[in-house]
């Protein structure tokens, strides 16, 4: 109730609010449901990631991150705020629904200042209490089992965890609640931004942090601008929402205490290397093969033709067309796909860039999860007049004991690479390998 008692009492901070209109989008989840969700799938991160069990630096980051917290916009009581600390160099930071949040030891040895690691906090409560991560989880189900909403099937008994992975939406690091579109991004930027300046921060803190992270650790950062997209003119927007909230006030960047869990952490021994991703066992039968009937996927900025009988899952930013059977769930609820076709959007880091340089770039964030990637031919091609770059990849495949062929597309799409990638273990790639190329060859781009 804290955080309702100041706002009626302080009628700038309630305009500020509803100045920045920060309101959570569609969801078919109740606030109990995220909060069950973070409980469930914080428990399988636990078990998937190194973590950090230092008590005083625990105490100051659950600390910090409590205090931001309890200034975020739409915060209910019932949210379960925990703030735990990767023990892994590189850079990153991720929130799971009803909130949980992790942050990566290198983030917090990357920040210059408390101002900037408090910036990373309150964009992560942003994705919290935005409930950004149960609302792609909603559109995935309102594309995919509208039946099973309409029957109310979920929470209905047991845990929500089995009756996501019927659908292909597991829990743990590879679940749709970490996938972040732009404009989640740029939302979570806005509650960020309100937060810090109603916590005494220097709101330009958190932009500043992309900025210098991008600027001085591109190797480490991959994974984090892959889950975090850079929204388009975040600092023009960030400045424009600060106008927004009141007066200019003196603001706080540093404390010692930062500082002193900062040394405490770069004292430690170095983080555990990283082992890959676990192997899923997949016993099911393989997948029918694709049918030769093609129908067309109509998205924002292209057409595809795909086989009939595969189904279709999208977020904001990407979608994935797979057979029954492409999608493998291991026994933790981690699901990779396995057969099939996906295509998303990337954003390369660099200026100025070429589309060889930028899928090279591509490929690099890609090994961050999959060491075992390797380049085995590339050559440019042309998609109806619009140059394209093709790289056939050789790849551990999520199904345990066997290797996967990857095809990867990219092709220039205004500011970003459209990238399509088509899978199949490698035995039967050979068999999927003319519909793949049917697909190629009917994609039509389009402005939004």
């Amino acid at each position: 109730m804290g955080i309702f008692v100041c706002l009626a009492m302080l009628p700038s901070v309630a305009w500020g609010v509803e100045a920045l209109q920060l309101k959570p989008g569609f969801n078919l989840f109740s606030i109990e449901q995220d909060v069950q969700l973070g409980k469930e799938s914080a428990a399988k991160v636990d078990k998937q990631m190194p973590l950090v069990t230092d008590p005083e630096v625990l105490q100051y980051i659950n600390g910090l991150g409590k205090r931001l917290a309890s200034y975020a916009p739409n915060n209910r009581p019932d949210y379960l705020w925990e703030f735990k600390v990767v023990d892994s160099k590189e850079i990153n930071a991720f929130a799971l629904p009803g909130g949980y949040i992790y942050v990566n030891r290198g983030t917090i040895e990357a920040a210059e200042d408390e101002a900037q690691l408090a910036g990373v906090l309150a964009h992560e409560s942003g994705h919290v209490v935005m409930r950004h991560g149960t609302h792609m989880a909603s559109q995935a189900l309102l594309a995919e089992a509208p039946l099973a909403i309409l029957n109310g099937i979920l929470g209905q008994s047991g845990s929500l965890t089995g009756q996501l992975a019927q659908f292909g939406l597991g829990l743990g690091l590879n679940s749709l609640l970490l996938k972040n579109s732009r404009t989640a991004e740029s939302q979570a930027d806005e509650v960020g931004t309100y937060i810090l300046y109603q916590a005494g921060y220097d709101p330009h803190a958190m932009v500043q942090f992309f900025q210098i992270i991008a600027r001085k650790y591109p190797q480490r950062t991959v994974q984090f601008f892959s889950d975090h997209p850079n929204p388009e003119n975040r600092i023009h927007d960030v400045d424009a929402e600060i106008t927004k909230l009141g007066p200019a006030r003196g603001a706080k960047t540093d404390t010692p205490e930062f500082d002193a869990n900062k040394q405490r952490l770069q004292a430690m021994p170095p983080p555990p290397k990283v082992q890959g991703t676990p192997k899923i066992s997949a016993k099911q039968q393989p997948p029918p093969p694709p049918s030769e009937r093609l129908i067309s996927y109509d998205g924002k900025v292209f057409t595809l033709s795909y086989p009939d009988n595969w189904q279709v899952q999208e977020s904001e930013d990407s979608v994935a067309l797979f057979p029954a059977g492409g999608m493998v769930t291991g026994p933790e609820g981690e699901t990779a796909q396995a057969y099939g076709a996906a295509v998303s959007r990337f954003q390369p880091q660099q200026g100025n860039w070429g589309l060889v340089d930028a899928t090279q770039e591509l490929l690099e964030s890609m090994r961050q999860s999959n060491p075992q990637l390797q380049v085995v031919q590339q050559t440019g091609m042309n998609l109806h007049g619009t140059p394209a770059v093709s790289t056939l990849l050789r790849n551990a495949s999520p199904i345990e004991g066997q290797v996967e062929t990857d095809h990867l597309v990219t092709i220039r799409q205004d500011d970003y690479v459209l990238a399509l990638i088509f899978i199949a273990p490698e035995g039967v790639f050979g068999t999927y390998a003319p519909t793949f190329d049917k697909m190629v060859q009917s994609i039509a781009l389009f402005k939004p």
